[in-house]
C-alpha cells in the first residue's frame, strides 16, 4: 500500500502543510509496503490545486501512457518509490496536488494515498563549475587603465548619488601678447585625434622614456585621459597658431603627453613628453620649456634643471624628434592620520620664431587651462590602516577579482545579484560601482541581512560544504562593508536599505546528482526586483572569496570611506532562462 506521507522536492521541505520545491522538474516520492514482502511500484498522479485546496485539473505528466501518469521503478517493501517530473509539464509559481497508488505486480491498491500539496517556485537554478582547491588567487595589483572616472560617493541623505564626473573637457585658447606689428602666437584648445594632421608614421625619440615602459597603454597617442589607481596619463593634440592682425598665418601641431606616476611614499613624479606632429616651413624655430609647476599647500614641486630634458625641446621645420622631462613633487607625510588633496599643475613656456618676423614671439601654456578631468586630482594620506604613506588617483575605481575557481559558490551568488537585479552592483560595464564602507558599521549591516538566528544553519545543504569541518555561512551581497549594502540605513547614506534579509533574493548552495547548484530558498518567492541577496553556503568559500580584500586590496588600493570600486566575479553564465521569472544558467569560469 502507499505511504501516508507523500513528499515533493527538492529539497523536501514543507511549510504550512505545503511542500516547497525550487525546481520545475521536482521529485515526487512516497513509501510503499506489501503484506507479502513483494517488490512494489507507485503510480503518481498530479493535479492543479484550486484556491479552496481541492484538486482542479489533472496534469499530463507523460505521453507514454493514455493516463498521463508517471510510474516509479519497483522498490523493496518499506522503501520510498519516486519519480522525477519531466521538464515542460509544470509551471513556475504554481501550486499542485499529487497522490499515489501502489502495485505489486498482480494487484493495484484499491485506494489512493492522501493528497500532498506542493508549490513550484523555481526562480533560480545555477549549475556551478566544480571547485578547484588549487586555483591560484588573482593578482589584485594588476589594474587595467580606465578613461571613465568614478568619484567617491557623496552622502547627502536628501539626495544620494555619486559625485558628477568628467573626463578631459573645456579648455581655452592660450595666447601670448600682441606685438606692435599685430603679430601673436597662441596655443589652441586640444582637439580630437581625427582633427588636424595625422601623427607621423615614425617619430624619433631621443632615447627610450616618457610613458613607454611605465604606461605603455598611454603611448598610443589617443587623445584622452586614462588612469589606474597610481598612474594618470593624458595625451593632448594641440595647435600652435601664428597670427597677424588676427588672421592665422601658419599652424604647427604638437602632441603633449603628461604622465603622473604615484611611485613614491612622500613623493610623486611627472613626465611631460612633447611629440611634434607637424612643423611647417613657416616656422624657423620653436622652443619649449617648463616655466614652473604648481601644487597646493603641503605639496612642493621640485623643478628639474633644463638639462634634464631627454631630447632637446627645440624644433625646426620638419623636425620629428621627441623630447621629454621628468619632474617631481614632495608632500608632507610627517603627520599621522592625515589626508591631502592635490591638483598638480604645470606651466609650459614657448618661444616661437616665425619665418620673416623680426620679433620672436613668446607664449605660455598652463595644463589646467587646457582642460580638466576628475583624474587630475591626487589624494595622499598617512592613515593608520596603511602600512606606509602614499598616494592614489581617487577617481579611479579599482577592481577586486574573486578566485571563482576556488570559491564558486560565493562567485555564483555575487554574479546572480549583479546580473539578475536592477541595481547591477559592482558591474563596471553598467557604471554601477560599489562604495566602500570601512567595517560595515561594525557588522551591523550584516546583522540586518543575515538577521534570523541560525539562518544559514537552518537553510544550508550539508552536502554542499567543502568538507566535514566546513560550516555554513550567510553570504550577503552586496557586501556589508559598502554603502550599497541592504543593511545600510538611508539616513546614514545607504543606497539600497531593506528592513530584513527576507526582503532580498534568498538562495542556498545544494548538491544535486553530484553537482553543486545555487537555488532559491524553498518557499521564498523571487521577483528579481530585489536590491540585495543572501545565500546559505560553504563558510570557507564565503570567507575565502574576500580573504584577499581585507588582507591586501584595501591597503594596496588605499581605499577610504566612500571610495568606488568594482567586483569581477570571474564567472559567467549560459542561460536557458534569464528573465523576470527565472534564472536557470550553467556557470563557467572566465
Amino acid at each position: 500500500m502507499s505511504g501516508r506521507t507523500p513528499e515533493a522536492g527538492l529539497p523536501f521541505k514543507s511549510a504550512s502543510g505545503k511542500w516547497q520545491v525550487n525546481t520545475i522538474t521536482p521529485t515526487l516520492r512516497n513509501t510503499v509496503t506489501d503484506a507479502d514482502g513483494d517488490k512494489v511500484n507507485l503510480t503518481f498522479e498530479v493535479w492543479t490545486a484550486k484556491a479552496d485546496g481541492t484538486p482542479g485539473t489533472k496534469v499530463k505528466l507523460t505521453d507514454d501512457n493514455e493516463y498521463g501518469v508517471l510510474v516509479s521503478p519497483y522498490v523493496n517493501s518499506g522503501q520510498k518509490a519516486q519519480v522525477k517530473v519531466p521538464a515542460g509539464r509544470l509551471k513556475n509559481n504554481t501550486t499542485y496536488m499529487f497522490h499515489t497508488n501502489a502495485y505489486d505486480g498482480s494487484l493495484y491498491e484499491t485506494t489512493w494515498s492522501p493528497w500532498a500539496t506542493f508549490t513550484v517556485r523555481a526562480g533560480i537554478d545555477l549549475t556551478l563549475p566544480a571547485r578547484d582547491s588549487t586555483s591560484p588567487n588573482p593578482n589584485q595589483t594588476i589594474q587595467e587603465p580606465s578613461s571613465s572616472p568614478e568619484k567617491p560617493l557623496v552622502v547627502n541623505t536628501s539626495s544620494l548619488s555619486a559625485q558628477p564626473h568628467s573626463n578631459s573637457g573645456g579648455g581655452k585658447e592660450q595666447c601670448g601678447p600682441v606685438g606692435k606689428d599685430g603679430a601673436q602666437v597662441c596655443f589652441g584648445k586640444p582637439v580630437p585625434a581625427d582633427k588636424g594632421p595625422k601623427m607621423p608614421s615614425t617619430l624619433a625619440p631621443a632615447e627610450p622614456g616618457g610613458a613607454a615602459g611605465v604606461a605603455d597603454w598611454c603611448d598610443d597617442d589617443l587623445t584622452l585621459v586614462r588612469a589606474t589607481r597610481t598612474l594618470v596619463c593624458e595625451n593632448r593634440k594641440v595647435p600652435a597658431y601664428y597670427r597677424k592682425d588676427g588672421q592665422v598665418q601658419a599652424t604647427a601641431w604638437f602632441l603633449f603627453q603628461r604622465l603622473i606616476s604615484l611611485d613614491g611614499v612622500n613623493s610623486f613624479s611627472e613626465t611631460l613628453t612633447v611629440k611634434p606632429i607637424s612643423i611647417p616651413a613657416d616656422f624657423y624655430r620653436i622652443q619649449l620649456g617648463i616655466y614652473q609647476h604648481l601644487c597646493e599647500d603641503g605639496c612642493d614641486p621640485v623643478e628639474a634643471d633644463p638639462s634634464a630634458w631627454k631630447g632637446k625641446p627645440d624644433w625646426t621645420a620638419g623636425d620629428t624628434h621627441i623630447a621629454y622631462i621628468t619632474s617631481s613633487y614632495l608632500w608632507d607625510d610627517s603627520t599621522a592620520d592625515k589626508q591631502y588633496t592635490f591638483k598638480p599643475d604645470v606651466q609650459i613656456n614657448g618661444i616661437i620664431d616665425p619665418v620673416g618676423e623680426e620679433t620672436i614671439q613668446t607664449i605660455g601654456y598652463q595644463w589646467s587651462l587646457g582642460g580638466v578631468s576628475d583624474f587630475d586630482e591626487v589624494r595622499c594620506d598617512t592613515k593608520a590602516q596603511s602600512t606606509k604613506a602614499g598616494c592614489v588617483i581617487p577617481a579611479y575605481a579599482p577592481t577586486y577579482t574573486f578566485n571563482a575557481g576556488k570559491n564558486p559558490q560565493a562567485a555564483a551568488h555575487a554574479w546572480l545579484i549583479q546580473q539578475a537585479t536592477p541595481k547591477t552592483p559592482g558591474v563596471q560595464s553598467a557604471g554601477t560601482p560599489l562604495y566602500y564602507l570601512p567595517g560595515g558599521r561594525d557588522g551591523k549591516n550584516r546583522a540586518v541581512i543575515c538577521d534570523e538566528d541560525g539562518w544559514a544553519k537552518n537553510n544550508h545543504d550539508a552536502d554542499a560544504m567543502n568538507s566535514s569541518t566546513d560550516t555554513p555561512d550567510c553570504d550577503e551581497f552586496t557586501f556589508n562593508a559598502t554603502y550599497n549594502s541592504g543593511g545600510m540605513p538611508a539616513n546614514l547614506g545607504g543606497l539600497n536599505p531593506v528592513s530584513s534579509g527576507s526582503k532580498c533574493i534568498q538562495s542556498y548552495a545544494t548538491k544535486v546528482d553530484g553537482t553543486i547548484h545555487l537555488r532559491n530558498l524553498p518557499g521564498a518567492l523571487t521577483t528579481f526586483k530585489e536590491v540585495c541577496g543572501r545565500s546559505a553556503m560553504s563558510g570557507s568559500q564565503n570567507r575565502g572569496s574576500m580573504g584577499a580584500f581585507s588582507a591586501g586590496f584595501v591597503n594596496n588600493m588605499r581605499l577610504m570611506d566612500k571610495d568606488a570600486y568594482w567586483l569581477e566575479t570571474n564567472i559567467t553564465g549560459n542561460c536557458t532562462s534569464a528573465n523576470s521569472d527565472a534564472w536557470r544558467c550553467k556557470l563557467t569560469l572566465k
